[in-house]
């Protein structure tokens, strides 16, 4: 039995949804090839330059999802698309954003992963356009990497240099002598001194050469995506001079980890330097978090979902679905397949808790890393001293409860929960007419919560419920199975 899930492996640009993974079955367990066909189109489609935001909480998929999908999309007989995957996690120690995407950009087309090995890259893009682009992007790292994201004085100060923005302080005073009072004389005798004019012929030269620099990352860019020539567009009347024959489609992913500079100076990098047609950006986000970042950088009274919006042409969230009773969700389908990873199905709480899970109301923003958790509590938990059904019917809906409603196991903690609240999160009252062991879980909490007895209790509750609980005080048993078996082994991020 393992505690974890171990990562699934991926070979990045060859594998896709429907490859067959090292467990001898397809990467995709959750159906959503649909979900990347529908990118793929859309990046296909569209020349104009696109950064478009897959927005979906932490655990919900993402990284897995880009993964499998660059190579995907390679697959694809009509796509002309190049895919580049960069994990900015992995960079944000660094000062330089631009010289890090640009160095893979440049690996992906030289045919080399970022790991060394040599990759499928089919076509070698132009030599010398790819060597313009790493060396303008080398000297705009440096230049103005972070001259590019500041704003107000500190632009000016990072933009001119520090030092510079200083001394004019001092070159005005000695400009304009002493005893002048008014704004009006002093901007009087600054525009008739004569000072500073080799300090600002060599910086407007170097902002010129800055703004060229750019404007030839941009040109290499450019030559990447193999525009249209003339002399194509006039051999075929369906081509227009200028449109990318090939699209360049740049994956960022864990975005919403870095540090909050880190990642907005990026996306400040990508509004700046990659704005060309054919250039697409595909951002693993979860923008919650990200306007966190907004907020830690500028202020918490910055309007941070506007701010995003400069930089995001199209949000597509990556959701768990649900489509029909007879269908499994994805952090269903998802549980069962850790469960076999990590070896627990034998365990005598699986089933429990498997049925409690399918049961949670699916308007819980439950995510694949949830269902892993929960897999992990199931390794760590025992069903020791537990003698009864009731008692195993509390324990597996109080694991389920710590994932998806935390708030719940810390009021069952104090003797204050309520049926109410139960059944909105296992929807228990529609459980009397399926009979069985979903019937019995509304009687359970029935009787070990706070209930009114004249509007939910029936009959022949009473019944089941001396069954299952024996001669027990069901809000007892409640009491006792969170003290002896709920808190034996914590997980820090579950609580």
């Amino acid at each position: 039995m393992r505690l974890t899930v171990p990562e699934p492996k991926i070979r990045l640009y060859e594998q896709g949804f429907e490859d067959i993974g090292e467990d001898g079955q397809k990467l995709d367990k959750l159906g959503r090839k649909q979900t990347g066909d529908k990118l793929s189109d859309l990046v296909e489609r569209i020349d104009d330059p696109l950064v478009i935001a897959l927005d979906g909480a932490w655990g919900s998929g993402k990284s897995f999802f880009l993964k499998c999908w660059v190579g995907e999309h390679l697959k694809r007989e009509e796509s002309t698309a190049q895919t580049v995957y960069f994990d900015a996690f992995q960079h944000d120690f660094l000062d330089d954003p631009l010289i890090a995407l640009t160095g893979a950009i440049a690996e992906r087309f030289e045919g080399k992963h970022s790991d060394g090995e040599q990759g499928t890259t089919s076509e070698a893009a132009a030599p010398e356009a790819l060597a313009k682009l790493k060396k303008f992007g080398l000297f705009l790292g440096k230049a103005v990497g972070k001259a590019v994201v500041s704003a107000g004085a500190n632009y000016a100060k990072k933009a001119i240099g520090e030092e510079t923005f200083d001394a004019l302080g001092d070159e005005l005073k000695e400009a304009i002598g002493d005893g002048v009072d008014t704004v009006e004389s002093e901007a009087k005798a600054l525009f008739d001194a004569d000072w500073g004019e080799a300090a600002s012929k060599d910086f407007w030269k170097k902002q010129r050469a800055k703004t060229a620099a750019m404007e030839a990352f941009r040109l290499a860019l450019t030559a990447l995506t193999e525009p249209v020539t003339e002399n194509e567009a006039k051999g075929n009347p369906k081509l227009k001079e200028g449109t990318p024959k090939r699209k360049l489609v740049i994956v960022i992913d864990e975005l919403d980890r870095c540090r909050p500079d880190y990642a907005l100076s990026l996306l400040e990098i990508i509004k700046h330097f990659f704005n060309v047609d054919g250039v697409h950006f595909v951002l693993g986000v979860n923008l919650k978090e990200l306007q966190n970042s907004v907020r830690a950088r500028y202020g918490s009274g910055v309007d941070a979902p506007k701010y995003l919006q400069k930089f995001v042409s199209i949000e597509m969230p990556l959701r768990s679905t649900f489509l029909n009773s007879f269908e499994q969700s994805d952090y269903t389908k998802h549980f069962d397949a850790t469960a076999k990873l990590i070896g627990i199905t034998e365990h005598p709480m699986f089933r429990p808790i498997r049925d409690y899970l399918d049961m949670a109301n699916h308007h819980f923003p439950i995510t694949l890393r949830d269902a892993e958790k929960l897999s992990t509590l199931i390794a760590l938990t025992t069903d020791h001293g537990l003698q009864t059904r009731g008692e195993r019917h509390l324990l597996a809906g109080l694991l389920v409860l710590r994932i998806v409603a935390p708030q719940l196991v810390k009021t069952a903690r104090r003797g204050e929960l309520s049926y109410n609240e139960l059944d909105h999160a296992f929807l228990l009252n529609g459980r009397r007419s399926q009979g069985g062991y979903l019937n019995d879980a509304r009687v359970v909490w029935l009787f070990a919560t706070k209930t009114d007895p004249d509007r939910h209790i029936i009959s022949s509750d009473h019944d089941i419920a001396s069954d299952i609980f024996g001669d027990s005080d069901p809000k007892e048993v409640l009491r006792l199975v969170i003290a002896n078996n709920l808190d034996t082994f914590i997980l820090p991020y579950t609580d």
